[in-house]
């Protein structure tokens, strides 16, 4: 269930890895710049990336915007940077929050069936999870007696665990990341504001110049 399909060949590997490198580098600026812009206060903005990051950490996958989305909602935070703090899950990190989520939920759980396997393996499982769901559900019309113990075992060997880790490490990290981020962003609106202020004076100076 959990081994790859395909064995990818060594150049694959690298070429893929460089491709995401590249390409979670450009979304990392990209969603600095946007988090910028985001016009409110300190608070509301850093408590949304906090919302953003925790969704990151469940293992519901492809409903993170979602749960974001809610989360900011119900807080009162910024939704557009909850969306933003979702980018912390990403090709990299998933397998690392995989593992590490693993670990915590079978240590607490006192088991350890699939904490020793890669993560990425690990993600390929939840994905083989959810197209047996949707293939049960929207093709067959139901779930198959077949499919039943392939469900329970997954559920019970790897959901609950990264469920329960998950949530322990989603909170951590994202009260981390409020307490990091908000005078982060309190002292780069600060500095923007006062920009801001600097090139109004010079711009109601160069009108008096003209009109004398």
């Amino acid at each position: 269930m959990f081994k790859r399909r395909e064995r990818r060949s060594l150049f694959r590997f690298f070429y893929e890895v460089i491709f995401s490198l590249k390409g979670i580098s450009r979304a990392i600026g990209y969603v600095g710049i946007r988090l910028k812009r985001i016009p409110d206060t300190p608070h509301k903005i850093s408590l949304g990336m906090s919302c953003g990051i925790f969704a990151s950490f469940t293992p519901l996958f492809g409903l993170h915007f979602l749960i974001a989305g809610l989360l900011s909602y119900v807080f009162r935070a910024n939704v557009l940077a909850s969306l933003i703090g979702t980018f912390v899950g990403n090709p990299i990190t998933f397998p690392i929050i995989t593992v590490f989520n693993l670990k915590l939920g079978e240590w607490i759980l006192g088991s350890s069936e699939y904490s020793s396997d890669d993560g990425g393996k690990i993600f390929e499982g939840f994905l083989d999870f959810i197209f047996l769901i949707y293939k049960s559900f929207f093709t067959d019309g139901s779930i198959g007696e077949n499919s039943v113990p392939r469900m329970n075992e997954f559920f019970n060997g790897v959901f609950i665990p990264y469920s329960l880790g998950g949530f322990i490490f989603g909170i951590i990290i994202a009260i981390i990341s409020y307490f990091l981020l908000r005078p982060l962003v309190s002292t780069y609106q600060k500095k923007r504001d006062s920009l801001k202020a600097k090139r109004l004076k010079k711009k109601l100076m160069r009108r008096k110049d003209e009109i004398r």
